[in-house]
């Protein structure tokens, strides 16, 4: 997520049009941040490992790319097309924390790489992004189907956080949840590995049993990029490369009507407070 905030601010310092808000110049600056954000974390997930960098093919798509450049081949179009789903699940949810941060930056009429880079910046927070990897280091924690029963009974008993489940909006069950499940099983089923879907489907009946709290859509995610092959740190980076068209879209309408984001807070307490002298500090 450093990487992918960082890569995005250097973007706003080398492009010649980062001064020009107008319609026309943000949506050529989007373009751009669109098309390079995967670029260079696809740099970096393979530099990391010691392996030589990966150049975009101008005849692969946007997932088939990603997939090339980070592990040099392109997988299963059944899997590619998995992927395209969950990036269009995640491209625009409303306004979250990171889309209000993106909007609140924009108000100011400050540039697009910085909202962007904000938004990155939020999203970061482990109380926004970060539960698709939260899953599957409980999945991990997990093991084996066997053990799933026990881990989430036990979990609930000691009043643990289960990431992966609950929605701030969502009360009754995230409406994404059906179509990413549907993908993580033909994912599962392709590479031949059912001990997540297992897990998965345990630990849900229990949170739904014992407490009416159903699945987000980070749930279903998490264990699919697992499978698909990437690095569990690198699951809100690919989350960050698909919402960049959602706060992108937020952006260039909060210009079109701007109006400052200004919002008032109410004190709440203590209506006299004795300051101390200075000699006294």
């Amino acid at each position: 997520m450093d990487v992918a905030r960082t890569a995005v601010s250097i973007m706003g310092l080398e492009d010649k049009e980062t001064k020009d808000n107008s319609p026309k110049a943000n949506m050529r600056k989007v373009m751009r941040i669109f098309a390079k954000t995967p670029v260079a974390l696809a740099a970096f997930y393979r530099s990391r490992k010691g392996k030589k960098i990966i150049q975009p093919k101008k005849k692969l798509s946007f997932s088939e790319n990603f997939f090339y450049m980070c592990f040099g081949k392109v997988p299963n179009k059944d899997i590619v097309k998995a992927f395209d789903v969950s990036l269009i699940l995640y491209a625009e949810h409303s306004f979250n924390v990171s889309t209000f941060t993106a909007r609140t930056i924009t108000s100011s009429l400050s540039d697009i790489h910085g909202a962007i880079t904000g938004a990155i910046a939020s999203l970061k927070g482990p109380l926004h992004g970060g539960a698709n990897e939260e899953v599957m280091h409980m999945m991990n924690k997990i093991k084996k189907p066997e053990n799933a029963s026990k881990w989430i009974n036990k979990a609930l008993d000691n009043k643990d956080v289960v990431m992966g489940f609950g929605h701030r909006v969502y009360k009754s069950g995230d409406s994404r949840v059906p179509t990413m499940r549907e993908y993580f099983g033909k994912v599962a089923k392709i590479k031949k590995d059912k001990k997540f879907e297992k897990i998965y489907d345990t630990v849900e009946k229990v949170m739904i049993d014992r407490k009416n709290i159903y699945p987000n859509v980070d749930y279903p995610t998490g264990p699919t990029y697992h499978l698909m092959g990437f690095d569990t740190d690198f699951f809100t980076p690919i989350f960050v490369i698909s919402r960049i068209t959602g706060w992108s879209a937020h952006i260039i309408e909060q210009l079109s009507t701007n109006k400052l984001i200004r919002p008032l807070a109410a004190y709440n307490g203590n209506k006299h407070r004795k300051v101390s002298e200075l000699k006294n500090r």
